[in-house]
């Protein structure tokens, strides 16, 4: 298991980005999670009103 928190922090950390920037998912047409986010704020930030 993890021998403290810092540990388990770095451990959760370590798998939030691989799950952001390398892990494909499917109910994002199998694109990156980090990828399909800036995707959207460069489409939406030429309709912004403001």
């Amino acid at each position: 298991m993890f021998t403290d928190l810092a540990d388990a922090q770095a451990s959760a950390a370590t798998y939030i980005d691989y799950c952001n920037h390398e892990r494909l998912h499917a109910s994002l047409d199998y694109q990156f999670p980090y990828l399909a986010h800036q995707q959207l704020l460069s489409s939406t930030a030429l309709n912004c009103p403001a």
